[in-house]
């Protein structure tokens, strides 16, 4: 008799939707517990408000078009720095920003690392690549193979294989459940790392202030970044969490590098 297996499928047609669905509604904010999971509350108007598709979609359009605007303008200037950047609080300014750049990104990092470390079954879990696939690839609910908590948008209701496993009298995933990433902390550190994508979009208008031209790739990235972690957020989707994970560490790293030079 075979155990537990891991199998592949395509994504459902209705990922490529657009506007995307409404379905499964964002669960609510995580509240204060004074941990490092969650060291402080979120407001539930700012988390549904950041949470808004346009909120993303209009912020990164108006960026794009911005950037492309003051390249333009750049190029006919001759690529000279701004009045701003010739002022002695510039270079302050900068390193100040890298610095809480820097310190954030590593302790998101940190964050993700005790999480993974609390989800990760080990390599010798009793049911091998199944206990794993499940562990990183289903983030809601209490530790254990078939215990997750998933989405079934046939029926738009949260559903778990177990009947032992209960949901919240909302009907959502209990958030007191430990043991799989989304309260472990990815709830909390991954809506922060999306908004911190709208502050470093700051790293661009700094290039842009010293006369310099901003890479089509880095301004696409910025945008992309944003749109990516909208959705990864907003629809709880599990591949986040690598995002989140491995982002920050670069840039942990890059932001670090420029500081020293």
């Amino acid at each position: 008799m075979s155990g537990p297996q891991v199998y592949f499928s395509l994504p459902p047609k209705e990922l490529f939707t657009f506007p995307p669905s409404n379905q499964p509604s964002a669960l609510p904010p995580p509240i204060r517990e004074r941990t490092f999971r969650a060291p402080f509350g979120i407001s539930p108007w700012l988390f549904d408000l950041a949470m808004r598709p346009e909120v993303p979609f209009l912020f990164a359009l108006t960026y794009i078009l911005t950037v492309f605007a003051l390249n333009a303008r750049n190029r006919q200037r001759g690529h000279k720095p701004w009045w701003i950047a010739r002022q002695p609080f510039f270079k302050p300014f900068v390193i100040l920003h890298n610095v809480s750049l820097a310190v954030y990104s590593a302790a998101t990092f940190v964050a993700m690392y005790r999480a993974l470390r609390h989800t990760w079954p080990g390599f010798d879990n009793p049911y091998g690549l199944a206990g794993i696939a499940d562990s990183m690839c289903k983030i809601h609910g209490p530790r254990g193979l078939g215990d997750a908590i998933t989405y079934n948008s046939t029926i738009n209701i949260w559903e778990s294989k177990n009947a032992l496993v209960h949901m919240s009298p909302n009907g959502n995933p209990d958030p007191t459940d430990v043991g799989r990433l989304w309260n472990e902390g990815l709830a909390f550190w991954g809506w922060i790392f999306y908004l911190s994508k709208f502050y470093e979009v700051l790293d661009t208008f700094i290039i842009v202030a010293k006369g310099k031209r901003s890479a089509t790739l880095q301004t696409y990235h910025h945008a992309g970044a944003m749109l990516c972690m909208w959705a990864g957020m907003r629809y709880m989707s599990p591949p986040i969490w690598m995002f989140v994970f491995i982002n920050s560490f670069i840039h942990a790293l890059m932001v670090s590098f420029s500081i020293s030079n």
